[in-house]
């Protein structure tokens, strides 16, 4: 072979090669396993049968803290879309510096973190009903603005921390609004994100609420699936499907332990045998309080902790 064309070869190699690098590797040995916790101090708590953890820092120096915890290096899945969130605008932003600089600050070594943008398309739309001029504008336009701030978010933080990527998990509510209003069109989702998902607290069967209805949690994941499959087909990255379970006990959600068990067994056997499902969050594992209703996380109740632990364990 001529040497010129083996010089082309690698080139066109390497490119190959860098492009599929700036994206998180899906393809896993062991599919990602973990609870969103409420405090760093939780981290040890869950490392029995956990191979992930969840955050939602509500400042960038509780980024440090939980890094900081992570002493058994699972995989962080920290939330970033609060940080990024503009009150007055009601939209979002791409500034990802005090983000970037909360991790250097840590003595984390790894770079490999999934960085949640939890609801953003539903944020907007709150916004908009709030009478936000720049959210209903950007949800005319099929949320054109969002995604574009979304992709540059996920390629600096790709670029400062490789082997990082992006998870998207939207609101059930958000899926309904939209296929109302274009019932012939696919749910809109981050197009750049490895992992994708929704979130509905309640029974497998029928959750959603008076206002909005009440879906089956499978008629949801089927909308944010065929979506998956589309994005996945025009730009090939190794798009998984990333699935939350409700663990927790409050008002109009979860009454009792039954129901909750019920719902992580069965998303466990979705886990276990659908290829392209490729974690499993855990909503929640310590307690907090939120517009006057308190969530009693997983670690309050023996019978659903014990549970949760017997169930992963083996997973992990």
């Amino acid at each position: 072979m001529d040497n010129k064309v083996i010089i082309i070869f690698i080139f066109l190699l390497l490119i190959s090669t860098n492009a599929n690098a700036f994206y998180f590797n899906t393809d896993r040995q062991k599919k990602i396993i973990g609870p969103l916790l409420t405090k760093a101090s939780q981290i040890n708590e869950i490392q029995n049968f956990s191979n992930a953890f969840g955050a939602a820092p509500n400042k960038p120096s509780d980024i440090t803290d939980y890094l900081n915890g992570n002493s058994n290096e699972m995989l962080p899945v920290i939330g970033i879309d609060k940080l990024l969130f503009d009150s007055d605008t009601g939209m979002f932003h791409h500034d990802v510096s005090l983000i970037v600089d909360a991790i250097k600050q840590s003595v984390a070594t790894k770079t490999e973190i999934l960085f949640l943008i939890d609801e953003p398309l539903w944020t907007v739309r709150k916004s908009c009903l709030k009478n936000k001029h720049d959210a209903c504008y950007d949800i005319e336009n099929r949320y054109a603005a969002t995604l574009s701030t979304m992709r540059v978010v996920g390629q600096l933080l790709r670029k400062h921390f490789p082997g990082s990527g992006v998870l998207h998990i939207e609101s059930w509510a958000e899926l309904v609004f939209q296929k109302n209003e274009f019932p012939n069109e696919k749910v809109i989702m981050l197009d750049e994100a490895e992992y994708l998902g929704f979130d509905c607290y309640g029974n497998f069967y029928s959750c959603g609420s008076e206002e909005y209805g009440y879906y089956s949690h499978l008629e949801y994941g089927s909308l944010v699936w065929d979506t998956m499959q589309d994005l996945e087909l025009a730009n090939p990255i190794g798009r998984k499907m990333f699935i939350v379970a409700g663990a927790f006990l409050a008002e109009n959600y979860f009454s009792h332990p039954e129901e909750i068990t019920h719902l992580v067994l069965i998303y466990t056997r979705l886990l276990d045998n659908v290829e392209m499902i490729g974690g499993l969050g855990i909503f929640l594992w310590g307690d907090f309080e939120e517009n006057g209703t308190i969530f009693y996380g997983a670690r309050s109740n023996e019978k659903v902790r014990d549970f949760i632990n017997s169930t992963f364990k083996s997973r992990k």
